[in-house]
C-alpha cells in the first residue's frame, strides 16, 4: 500500500531518524490495515509479536494475522520494566531462532514498547521493530522517538537505547478496553504536550474532558493526531535530545522520582507525570515565567482528570534526593523544563533546593 492508500480516516505523519524515515499512522479502524501497511513498508512477515497476557487476551485477535505463531509474552507494569524482563525476551528469540531478517512487534502499553524495543535494539545488534501501542498514553508520546529501555532500582530508564521503529500504527478502537485509570493516565500526557507547545490543544481538551473520557472516537481520533505531530516535530529535529527534544521532559523530573521513591508501585506513569507538571508549573509562576491564570488552568485540568494517588507520606528530601539519579543529568546539572504560559516552555539548568521544596509541598508531600 503506498502512502496515502490508507483509509480516509486515518492520518499518516512523518518521523525523520538518522537511520529512516518512518510513519505514524493514526485512524480509528487502521489496524485493520497492518498487514497491508507493513508490506508496504517493505517488513518482513510473519513477525514475532511481544505483548503481555492481559493485552493478548482483550486484542491479540487483531494482530493475530501479523504472527505465525504465539505471541511472546511479559509482565506488564512499571514494575515489569527491568533487566529481568529484557533477559526473558532475549531467551525468547533464541529459542526461537530469530535472526537479523526478522520484524519485531510491540503490541502493547508504554512498558511492553519500551522493552520490546530494547530487546529488538540489542539483539543481534538490532532487529527491526513496529510499535503498535494499545494505551493512550502509548499511542500519544511512548510509541514515537525511539527511545527504549528499562528501569532500575535507583532510577526509570537508566538503561536503554534510541532505537526508531519502522511503523507506528495507532489506533483509537483499542483504547476501549483500558481500565478508566489507564485512560485517565494518558490524558496527563495529553495535556503535557498542550502545556508545551500548543494552548488549542489545551483547550480543546479542557473543554471536552467528558467526550474524551468516554472514548469517544471522533473526539479522540484528532487529539492523539495532534500529539504526535507536535511528538513527530520534536523528535524529527532533535532526535537524541541533546537540546530541543528536552521540553517533552516537562512534568517528568519529579514524576520520575516520584515513581522511584515508591517503587513503581503506587503511580501509573501519566499520574506520577500530573503531579510532576503541578510542580513545574509551582516553580515557574515562582519565578514569573507562567502566568497565574495559565498556572490556574494547568492544576484544575490536571485535578479534573484525577483522583491522583496520594502522597502526602512521601517526604520532600526523599523525592530531591530521587532526582539526582535523573538520566537527563548532562555533566552533573539537571536540566528542568519550566512553563513560560500555555503553549511555551523554557530549559533551565539553575532550579535549586529552595524552589524544590515549596513546590513538593504545595503538590502535598510532607
Amino acid at each position: 500500500m503506498a502512502p496515502g492508500n490508507e483509509s480516509a480516516s486515518s492520518v499518516r505523519i512523518e518521523v525523520t531518524s538518522a537511520r529512516h524515515k518512518y510513519s505514524v499512522i493514526v485512524g480509528a479502524g487502521v489496524l485493520q490495515q497492518a498487514r497491508s501497511l507493513m508490506e508496504a513498508a517493505s517488513l518482513s512477515l510473519p513477525a514475532t509479536v511481544v505483548s503481555s497476557a492481559p493485552i493478548w487476551t482483550a486484542q491479540g485477535d487483531r494482530v493475530s494475522s501479523l504472527t505465525a505463531g504465539d505471541p511472546v509474552l511479559m509482565a506488564d507494569g512499571e514494575r515489569a520494566k527491568t533487566l529481568r524482563s529484557l533477559s526473558g525476551l532475549y531467551d525468547a528469540f533464541a529459542g526461537r531462532g530469530i535472526d537479523r531478517a526478522a520484524t519485531i512487534i510491540g503490541f502493547g502499553g508504554g512498558v511492553v514498547g519500551d522493552v520490546a524495543g530494547f530487546a529488538a535494539a540489542s539483539y543481534l545488534r538490532g532487529l527491526t521493530y513496529v510499535q503498535i501501542p494499545t494505551t493512550l498514553l502509548a499511542q500519544v508520546d511512548s510509541a514515537i522517538g525511539g527511545k527504549v529501555g528499562v528501569n532500575l532500582p535507583t532510577g526509570k530508564n537508566l538503561v536503554g537505547a534510541f532505537h526508531p521503529p519502522a511503523l507506528v500504527i495507532a489506533d483509537p478502537t483499542v483504547l476501549g478496553t483500558l481500565k478508566r485509570r489507564e485512560f485517565r493516565a494518558g490524558l496527563y500526557e495529553v495535556v503535557k504536550y498542550g502545556v508545551i507547545a500548543s494552548r488549542p490543544l489545551f483547550e480543546r481538551v479542557a473543554t471536552q474532558v467528558r467526550k474524551l473520557l468516554s472514548r469517544n472516537a471522533e473526539t479522540l481520533a484528532p487529539v492523539i493526531t495532534e500529539c504526535c505531530r507536535i511528538k513527530a516535530d520534536i523528535v524529527s529535529a532533535d532526535e537524541f535530545e541533546a537540546g530541543p527534544r528536552r521540553v517533552l521532559n516537562f512534568g517528568h523530573t519529579i514524576g520520575h522520582a516520584l515513581e522511584a521513591v515508591t517503587s513503581y508501585r503506587r503511580f501509573r506513569h501519566g499520574e506520577a507525570i500530573g503531579y510532576g507538571m503541578l510542580a513545574a508549573a509551582h516553580i515557574s509562576r515562582a519565578r514569573g515565567l507562567m502566568p497565574q491564570g495559565d498556572a490556574d488552568a494547568v492544576s484544575e485540568l490536571v485535578h479534573r482528570l484525577g483522583p491522583l494517588p496520594g502522597v502526602a507520606d512521601l517526604t520532600v528530601a526523599d523525592v530531591i534526593d530521587a532526582t539526582t539519579h535523573d538520566k537527563k543529568r548532562v555533566a552533573g546539572t539537571l536540566h528542568f523544563v519550566l512553563s513560560a504560559g500555555i503553549g511555551q516552555t523554557q530549559i533551565v539548568k539553575d532550579v535549586t533546593r529552595a524552589e524544590l521544596e515549596p513546590a513538593l509541598r504545595a503538590i502535598g508531600l510532607s
